[in-house]
């Protein structure tokens, strides 16, 4: 989208979590917005985020996915009509579920409000999506802080919470259970100012493994 200069534009960072069960990843993945197939949406792995991209506000978007590499926005396995997105809004769009799956289909989560920098100098600012498809509704919990994230079903974002930006070890756990499913050191010291997309990734006892990912702005 560097290329191009639109009268108005939303800015998209676009998250590839979809999983193939049974393999260590996902499929690779050629992303069309409006039929048009750019660089930064070509070939995408799975776990992979793009920076946030200028695309066209005011105007209905169609966001075609193929599994990579591919022809043309013919070559869809899903399509998804987004809408008009809003001028100067910043959204996140994960792709997840699983192609095939009837009780977690793929799919496009969008949140319509996403960070790109912390709103108070000096925190990080972080929300979480939980994003696995196997996994049941999570409390996340951050040693010596308490529960940040309680009752996270899949398929749902939180809010943004704001944080010291310092070393965490997030304890996930069953939502109401004592027992930690996962544990993940998150080292948000050099990240002061700055605003993350926290996701749950993968599978439980399965693979692609289950895990935590962060997809900064850039």
């Amino acid at each position: 989208f560097a290329c191009l200069s639109f009268a108005q534009t939303a800015n998209v960072q676009i998250i590839h979590n979809s999983p193939t069960p049974g393999t260590a990843s996902g499929p690779t993945v050629d992303i069309y917005v409006n039929d048009a197939l750019l660089p930064e949406l070509t070939g995408v792995p799975y776990r992979a985020a793009t920076e946030f991209l200028e695309v066209p506000a005011g105007a209905d978007i169609e966001v075609d996915v193929a599994v990579s590499p591919s022809n043309s926005a013919a070559d869809a396995i899903a399509t998804f009509p987004l809408g008009a997105l809003e001028e100067g809004v910043n959204y996140t769009v994960i792709a997840t579920g699983v192609v095939g799956d009837m009780d977690t289909p793929f799919d496009l989560a969008v949140n319509a409000n996403a960070r790109t920098e912390a709103e108070m100098m000096g925190m990080v600012d972080f929300n979480v999506y939980h994003g696995s498809t196997n996994a049941p509704t999570v409390d996340v919990d951050a040693r010596t802080v308490g529960t940040l994230v309680p009752g996270l079903e899949y398929g749902s974002y939180t809010d943004y919470l704001s944080v010291e930006p310092q070393t965490y070890y997030l304890d996930v756990r069953a939502a109401g259970n004592p027992d930690i499913v996962a544990t993940f050191e998150a080292d948000l010291s050099a990240l002061g100012g700055g605003a993350a997309t926290v996701f749950a990734s993968g599978l439980l006892g399965s693979t692609p493994e289950f895990g935590l990912f962060a997809a900064l702005p850039n």
